[in-house]
């Protein structure tokens, strides 16, 4: 019985934000597919998994592992939207270049020095000790994604001085340097430095974000075309290729790397071609995006401190119901606090 209630707590939440994005969703033409609304919904959806994989095992349960085991994917699309709107905005907007870094920076730093704050007057309060530099640590995403702004602005700089006209080889350029960086993390890094130096599977969702952008139309025009067909095709492919993996992952690059890049790659395909054309949006999705950002640099700080008042024995569906919906709670205070500061100091 307390394994029924266990998972019945686990699978709660994310039943809820599924159910509320397919029920408030409606038919729509693709041009919906991949707007504010449309990543808002799966960004969303994205951070409790990424929660879900970072619950500790003797904490956790089967079904919680299932959810997490699609983390990567999630993360990959973070990566997949952060290279879409960067390139959209060096287009579509004039002195984007010039404001970048301050846009850029306060950002991505704002909601985790605001995180920092409380993580400091938590462990001074709870723990009776904090270190101060809790107060300037940065997050490993978001070193990650400090890194691809100074590609993408190295690039762009160039672009602008010597090859203006070029798109498509600026465009290479960027994908050549996240690809040599990913493999050269995955190659020659020990791996408890790569994943404080940027994941190398996830940080290919960059790549993915700079095709859709230059290839939109033909994308969307392909998935528009024998859906159902190809939804079916997808899902046959992935469920081989995850077989594999299992088989395969302890396999140097080929199945360590290479398939599991692969296999994320065709699960972000089958999602986008079985939702592209749909339309979503409401106040629930729309909030659990907005505050995505601050649930992943959150989660892993809540848990911490929740496992400290609660027994070891404590039933697992509850503790991860109660980690999350803290983890939302936080969020949305720090999201509140920040978000008109970084409106402010991007005006400056």
């Amino acid at each position: 019985m307390d394994t029924v209630i266990a998972y019945l707590l686990t699978i709660i939440i994310p039943l809820i934000g599924v159910g509320n994005a397919l029920i408030r969703s409606r038919l729509s033409d693709n041009r919906n597919f991949f707007s504010k609304e449309y990543t808002d919904v799966l960004k969303g959806l994205c951070c409790l998994v990424v929660i879900y994989v970072h619950i500790s095992p003797n904490r956790g349960n089967v079904l919680q592992d299932a959810i997490g085991s699609f983390a990567y994917i999630a993360v990959t699309f973070f990566f997949l939207v952060s290279a879409y709107g960067m390139m959209a905005g060096i287009e579509r907007k004039q002195n984007y270049l010039k404001n970048f870094w301050r846009n850029r920076l306060v950002s991505l730093l704002i909601p985790c020095f605001l995180l920092n704050i409380v993580s400091y007057v938590l462990g001074l309060t709870v723990k009776g000790d904090a270190s101060i530099t809790i107060l300037y640590h940065i997050n490993g995403y978001v070193v990650i994604l400090l890194q691809w702004c100074l590609w993408f602005y190295i690039v762009m700089w160039c672009k602008n001085r010597w090859f203006s006209k070029k798109k498509i080889l600026t465009d290479w350029i960027l994908i050549a340097g996240v690809v040599v960086s990913s493999i050269a993390l995955y190659l020659f890094v020990r791996a408890e430095v790569s994943a404080q130096a940027g994941w190398c599977f996830e940080r290919i969702g960059l790549v993915w974000g700079i095709l859709l952008y230059r290839y939109y139309d033909k994308f969307v025009g392909w998935m528009d075309k024998s859906r159902i067909v190809k939804v079916i095709f997808l899902t046959l492919i992935g469920g081989i290729l995850g077989l594999c993996y299992l088989k395969y992952k302890m396999v140097y690059f080929f199945g360590a790397y290479l398939l599991k890049v692969v296999l994320g790659f065709v699960l972000l395909l089958l999602l986008f071609t079985a939702t592209s054309n749909r339309k979503f949006g409401d106040v629930v999705s729309n909030w659990l995006g907005g505050i995505s950002y601050e649930v992943y640099l959150s989660h892993g700080m809540v848990m911490g401190y929740i496992i400290l008042f609660l027994p070891s024995n404590f039933n697992s569906g509850a503790f991860i119901l109660l980690s999350v919906v803290s983890t939302l709670l936080l969020s949305t205070g720090i999201h509140a606090i920040g978000k008109p500061i970084v409106k402010y100091l991007r005006k400056i």
